[in-house]
This record gives structure tokens, C-alpha cells and sequence, in this order.
């Protein structure tokens, strides 16, 4: 679903003071309005592969449930669908980063938000 939008977008992370590397991750469709952040937690393990695992999924899983979204029609509906389509990326961008973790010794505390 595309949506027509008078707003320009950009994106911009810092390390800030205390860290060495940015772990945050962000992801920009403005064609479709989504704008995407995800905060690799600094300081924990694996905190920029559990942001990126983050993203990947969460814009693998709006591009799978694209063809689903209704193109017109009642609002409410298209307001419920695009509800459910962030609900299912976000938790399968938890799922992932979950198997990940367990699966990887050196990410047991993967930390993203």
C-alpha cells in the first residue's frame, strides 16, 4: 500500500558519548509510511546484530503481508490491517532475534528495543 505523504523523511544515529560503535538501526519506506528505529542496546552483547536482525525481519514481513492490504475501502478495516501487519513484523522480529540468541553463545544477551 502506498501512501501519498507531503512529508520528507531522513535518518541520522550517534554514538553518543559512552560507546565506540552505533548500534542503532533504522529502515525508511516513505512510499509506504514506514519509518523504522530500533535501539541496539549498547553494551550488551550483540546489541547491533539483534537492531539488524530487528529491521530485516520487520521489512521482510510488511513486504510478505503487502499483496494482503486492502487498496480501498472501509477505513476501519484498512486502520485493523495495517494494526495487525506491525503487530506480526514486530513479533517476528522477537522470534528471530529469540532463536538467534539461543542458538549463538556469544549473543545470549542480545538486546534491542
Amino acid at each position: 500500500m502506498r501512501a501519498d505523504s507531503p512529508f520528507r523523511s531522513a535518518a541520522a544515529t550517534d554514538t553518543g558519548m559512552l560507546r565506540e560503535r552505533n548500534e542503532d538501526r533504522y529502515f525508511i519506506d516513505a512510499a509506504r509510511g514506514v519509518f523504522l528505529v530500533v535501539d541496539g542496546v549498547g553494551g550488551h552483547a550483540a546489541g547491533e546484530l539483534a537492531a539488524q536482525t530487528a529491521v530485516e525481519a520487520i521489512r521482510e514481513t510488511f513486504a510478505a503481508h503487502e499483496r494482503r492490504v486492502p487498496k480501498s475501502g472501509d477505513a476501519a478495516r484498512i486502520s485493523a490491517c495495517a494494526t495487525e501487519r506491525v503487530r506480526a513484523a514486530i513479533a517476528a522480529a522477537n522470534n528471530r532475534i529469540f532463536h538467534l540468541a539461543a542458538a549463538t553463545p556469544r549473543a545470549k544477551a542480545w538486546r534491542a528495543s
